[in-house]
């Protein structure tokens, strides 16, 4: 959209410089400014090289009464840049300027500030000039308050950032008009909840906490006496400092988007276009019938809609038109397509639906409970983070590929076979009903997320896999039992040590097991199960096979255990196995 982007050594102003021939969609670009302003006229000047400064020509709304919404909508533009490009915490300040620091605890400061000028006409433009602190040294910096990006530790390209802003500018503007990205902005203050103190140059200072932002992007505060005053200008200093966004309930009820419109939003933000396309449309655009997409969608394990319905994206179309030319090139038959899709489904609904509580959790901080602003913020805190989450997900995809090969390898036995031979383990929380009724939901959660967490952690740390977590229980495989029972014993000395984790009993067994759908089957596994729920607190009981294997090494030493009843299984002799001593 930009139809012209001017880059100079070096300008009095950029601001200025792009008003002496106000064009829409025009930018410039200087590597110094010599005579740079910011709001209240103030001198910004930092040493050539070290910082973005860049102004842009862009048409302002029609409607007068978005106007107020445009700096603010331009600090949402900025924040997506620097969030795309950086792992640092970001904010916003009303009315202009984007903050930063470098992890939750730090104090905000101010890493980017924008200015905005009206150039009037019969269709009104506005000059946004924004600067961005990106290599300064403190000393270089000129306020204690402000910040660079490479003091938060990010390291970025000036031009990739420039370039950056100018996409998210073109990308975000129709929001100037629809008002869509309004609850971003809200979502992202950090002046939202703080006491403040607003002045108007010399004039008066008021002080009060800032509760909302109204459907004009004015400041709302709520005074001493009670009283709401919106402020449409104004100097804002944080006087109460806080960690967490906190949106006044009244105002958030009225503020709040229709939960459906919002969806819709981050849904189209997420997938990259709108909802278009019907079930037929799809079809028309795979080149096959409604049948085959309806059979792949449900694969994927999502919903099927009516064929009336405009459910279905450009990107669906694209993905499931992926599949289908895999199917008719003979690259995969029908029913490994199916499987696939089928095992790519289930893994991700689940891997979303973790990530997104992890998130939550995060938003929440220390608040008890769940409410309608959490699941907001949380919302856009997670989309957000699409850009870091997506490269990282497709990486360890193909290092578990890598990783998955090699045992596929290694496995490789006469066809006469059938499954692979295993070490399986089970680790079972002690005492976890009576646990559930004991603890609060808070407590309960940090408990579970903290036994998954390091079970996984114990479990890639000696080279196994980890089938499932279900509550209580962990569920492992390792191609030797010296690795297997190592992670068995490293899982009771988490129980015997951890605050929140009680104790834990292990049980394992060796042989031949089914391996399919990302799970395990057979005997095996079954009394390996038998043998968790026989053993005692704090021990690890194992089948003859483990107990032959280890026996003679420097692990450990089998101890023989009293007959045990095992269901489906009958009586077996299991085997304790204590560490050697050294």
């Amino acid at each position: 959209m930009w139809a012209g982007i001017d880059v100079r050594d070096e300008v009095g102003s950029t601001n200025e410089e792009l008003m002496r021939d106000a064009r829409p969609f025009t930018a410039l670009t200087a590597d110094f400014q010599s005579a740079g302003r910011g709001r209240l006229d103030r001198v910004w000047q930092a040493p050539p090289g070290s910082s973005v400064a860049l102004s842009v020509s862009m048409p302002l709304p029609s409607d007068p009464a978005r106007w107020g919404w445009v700096p603010l909508l331009v600090g949402v533009a900025l924040r997506r840049s620097l969030r795309r490009l950086t792992d640092v915490e970001l904010g916003l300040k009303w009315p202009n300027d984007v903050l930063a620091r470098a992890t939750l605890h730090d104090e905000w400061r101010k890493v980017a500030g924008i200015l905005c000028n009206v150039v009037g006409g019969t269709e009104p433009l506005v000059i946004i000039g924004m600067g961005i602190n990106v290599y300064q040294s403190r000393e270089e910096l000129p306020l204690p308050e402000a910040t660079s990006l490479s003091l938060c530790g990010a390291v970025v390209s000036r031009e990739e950032l420039i370039a950056t802003v100018l996409e998210e500018l073109s990308s975000t503007s129709a929001a100037w008009v629809d008002g869509s990205l309004d609850h971003t902005y809200r979502a992202s203050c950090v002046t939202i909840g703080q006491q403040v103190q607003i002045s108007l140059g010399d004039g008066p200072v008021e002080i009060g906490r800032a509760v909302a932002v109204d459907e004009m992007g004015r400041i709302v505060l709520q005074e001493a006496g009670g009283g709401q005053v919106p402020h449409a200008a104004g100097d804002v200093v944080h006087v109460r400092p806080r960690d967490t966004v906190e949106i006044d309930d009244e105002f958030f009820k009225i503020q709040q988007p229709d939960p459906a419109v919002f969806v819709d939003h981050l849904e189209s933000e997420l997938l990259g276009s709108p909802r278009t396309m019907r079930r037929a449309d799809v079809a028309h655009a795979v080149g096959t019938d409604t049948e085959t997409t309806r059979l792949i969608w449900r694969a994927l394990g999502f919903a099927s809609p009516r064929d009336e319905d405009l459910v279905f994206t450009e990107v669906d179309a694209q993905a499931l038109r992926r599949l289908h030319e895999a199917m008719a090139e003979g690259a995969l038959d029908a029913t490994t397509a199916m499987g696939l899709a089928r095992a790519m489904g289930r893994t991700t609904d689940r891997l979303a639906m973790w990530a997104l509580q992890l998130i939550t959790d995060m938003v929440a901080g220390e608040n008890e409970g769940f409410d309608s602003r959490t699941a907001f913020l949380a919302a856009e805190r997670t989309v957000e983070m699409m850009d870091t989450f997506e490269p990282l997900l497709n990486y360890v995809m193909r290092r578990n590929m890598a990783v998955a090969i090699s045992r596929l390898i290694a496995d490789a036995e006469p066809e006469s076979h059938v499954g692979v031979v295993r070490t399986i383990g089970f680790a079972d929380l002690v005492n976890f009903t009576q646990l559930v009724r004991e603890l609060s939901e808070r407590e309960l959660a940090q408990l579970v997320s903290r036994f998954e967490g390091t079970a996984s952690d114990i479990v890639a740390a000696h080279g196994g896999a980890l089938i499932k977590t279900v509550g209580d229980e962990v569920l492992f495989s390792h191609t030797t039992v010296e690795g297997a029972v190592a992670i068995g014993f490293d899982l009771l000395d988490l129980a015997a040590e951890d605050d929140v984790i009680p104790r834990m009993r292990v049980g394992m067994a060796k042989g031949r097991v089914l391996a399919r759908l990302g799970d395990v089957y057979g005997t095996v596994v079954n009394r390996a199960a038998r043998l968790t729920a026989a053993a005692d607190p704090g021990t690890l009981l194992v089948d003859k096979a483990v107990a032959d294997a280890i026996s003679g090494g420097d692990l450990a030493r089998a101890v023989p255990h009293p007959t045990v009843f095992l269901t489906g299984l009958g009586e077996v002799i299991p085997w304790v196995l204590k560490r050697e001593s050294h």
